[in-house]
């Protein structure tokens, strides 16, 4: 009894008082968000903010924003299809059939006969045995990494890989490692320091978003084949643009 008295008394902890809160101000996790609004009113007043900028139009080569008719060089419609006729009339059919939503995610209720049409052509299209579609390419990256690795495997990055790729990464817990852009020597080189990992993937994109260069996939390939590596394509902005037919980077 005299030792857990003891031990009782060691992890006690004392008194601290707290430091006063202005409580006028807020809570102190928003102040960055302040600090944000503040540089967001400077831009505007400069002209020079570039986000959330509201088009008045379809998605084409020019759009209206402002009432201003601009060229649009931020799109990734890169084929038209989100204005052509046929792909508006097929989402209006769809919405007659199915309505505005799937009222669920797809593990539960909200996986329509579309969905698995399409999934299905897709697969075709490219050559596989499945495929599965996100909403959007950000959650496509931050599902499919995540859920392909944990705290045992190894990922590697190109240095200018997009932002959801990092973070797909990030929330897998498994260790980063990134190599100088478009160096398959440079992936080599982390590959042969780490012999001890348990599963590796290599996260590349296809055609990379800010610079447009395309990645050198059979010399990427040709390196995670030597260590047992798999190798993970974002094509996001090579599908349908590359390669016979349409069929992107690969």
């Amino acid at each position: 009894m005299e030792e857990l008295s003891l031990l009782s008394e060691e992890v006690v902890m004392p008194d601290v008082e707290a430091p006063p809160v202005d409580v006028a101000a807020g809570p102190p996790v928003f102040n960055k968000c302040r600090v944000v609004a503040e540089r967001e009113a400077a831009a505007r007043a400069a002209d020079v903010y570039c986000y959330f900028q509201p088009i008045e139009s379809a998605q084409e080569p020019e759009v209206v924003v402002g009432g201003r008719k601009l060229v649009m060089l931020g799109s990734n419609n890169y084929l038209g299809l989100t204005n052509h006729p046929t792909v508006k009339e097929a989402a209006i059919q769809a919405v007659r059939r199915y309505g505005t939503g799937c009222a669920g995610s797809r593990l539960l209720n909200g996986t329509l006969t579309m969905h698995e049409a399409l999934e299905d052509k897709l697969a075709r299209f490219v050559r596989k045995p499945a495929a599965v579609a996100f909403s959007t390419g950000f959650q496509a990256n931050l599902g499919v990494i995540s859920c392909l690795l944990d705290r045992g495997d190894t990922v590697y990055l190109d240095k200018q890989d997009h932002a959801c790729i990092i973070d797909g990464a990030r929330l897998s817990f498994a260790p980063i490692r990134k190599f100088a852009h478009n160096d398959p020597a440079a992936l080599g080189r982390f590959m042969a320091a780490e012999r001890g990992a348990r599963g590796r993937l290599v996260v590349v994109d296809g055609v990379f978003s800010m610079e447009g260069g395309i990645t050198p996939l059979p010399e990427i390939v040709k390196v995670a084949r030597g260590y047992h590596a798999a190798v993970m394509v974002d094509d996001a902005h090579g599908l349908g643009v590359l390669g016979r037919r349409g069929r992107g980077t690969a």
